[in-house]
């Protein structure tokens, strides 16, 4: 067995998110539910682009987040997607660097280009976002670095790469690695809406292949098809994994068969914009888990990233967030 060189390895979608305000009438005119993450074509991509001003042009994707804030906090990662030889291509791969993340991006030379994630923030802070998949959905096995799995600790997995068969088959082919390796693995459920289209695969990966599953209070419903978050709870008390569920302003909930945890939400000293929030909670609690603390301590750290990321535009952590890691110290 290799030696474990590297904390976590995300995989998911390679995506470089457009940030831009609107108000609620915009939502109505395309028709968009708030909150929810639409799968949206090229051409409807654009007619979105063309509409709005955006402020911030950045690399995202939900596991990257998790990848960039697990790095931002002194971790040892890697991060496998797929983007389009072009500028916003090498932009992704740029920007993870950055952050001291092992980038392992299969280069996809076809019509399609680098992916891109319009989030529309309204001025409640919700996001809604659409998501031209473009090339990161044509993730497939041969893209799937084993060496880099073998070595790591842990293997993040955002649910949304199962909405492509190819993609699909690629995480299966990585999921194997994992196990065969003595790496754990964690799972995004990622939205509510992916959650209903691929309910019974993912209950069967929650049964047969993950260790940690991250899901919000919407999404552990969804999986369970209950009528409320008390009930989820009760169904995830039957299956050994740990549930950690995010439930917005009032905390969270971690889940690991009898064992019940409530966590307080940490309250930003300004909301401006939700997106990431659940990607940055999945890093911290990550960062406290590998280090072997208490599942309460765990959700502690993933609230205070999210407290931080919901205080500024975008997902990622900014330079002036760094005394986010001397207040993770003392948690």
């Amino acid at each position: 067995m290799k030696k474990k060189i590297i904390d976590v390895t995300g995989i998911g979608n390679a995506i470089v998110d457009v940030l831009a305000s609107v108000e609620d009438s915009f939502l109505e005119d395309f028709d968009l539910v708030k909150g929810s993450m639409t799968l949206v074509d090229e051409i409807s991509a654009e007619k979105l682009y063309s509409r709005i001003d955006s402020k911030e042009e950045v690399s995202g994707g939900s596991a990257a987040n998790t990848i960039a804030g697990l790095a931002y906090l002194k971790n040892r990662v890697a991060f496998i997607g797929k983007v389009k030889d072009d500028v916003l291509g090498s932009t992704f791969n740029k920007s993870l660097s950055l952050y001291g993340v092992q980038c392992r991006t299969g280069k996809y030379s076809d019509e399609l280009p680098t992916a891109k994630c319009i989030i529309l923030v309204t001025p409640d802070a919700q996001r809604t976002m659409c998501t031209s998949l473009g090339a990161s959905g044509n993730l497939e096995e041969k893209d799937i670095d084993q060496d880099i799995i073998e070595s790591s600790r842990m293997l993040y997995i955002e649910g949304y790469l199962w909405d492509r068969k190819i993609a699909k088959e690629a995480i299966i082919k990585s999921i194997k690695i994992a196990k065969e390796s003595g790496c754990q693995v964690s799972l995004s459920l990622s939205d509510s809406f992916c959650v209903e289209r691929h309910r019974e695969e993912f209950l069967n990966l929650i049964d047969n292949g993950t260790d940690i599953v991250f899901a919000n209070e919407s999404e552990i419903i969804s999986i369970f098809k209950t009528p409320d978050l008390k009930k989820a709870i009760l169904r995830c008390r039957e299956y050994k994994n740990v549930f950690a569920i995010t439930c917005a302003e009032r905390g969270s909930v971690i889940v690991r068969q009898k064992e019940i945890v409530k966590v307080k939400a940490r309250k930003p000293l300004k909301l401006v914009d939700t997106t990431g929030a659940g990607d940055m909670y999945a890093a911290g609690f990550l960062h406290g888990y590998l280090s072997g603390r208490d599942l309460d301590v765990c959700g502690l750290m993933g609230a205070e990233l999210a407290s931080k990321v919901i205080g500024q535009y975008g997902a990622r952590l900014r330079k002036d967030s760094e005394d986010i890691f001397k207040i993770i110290a003392k948690i």
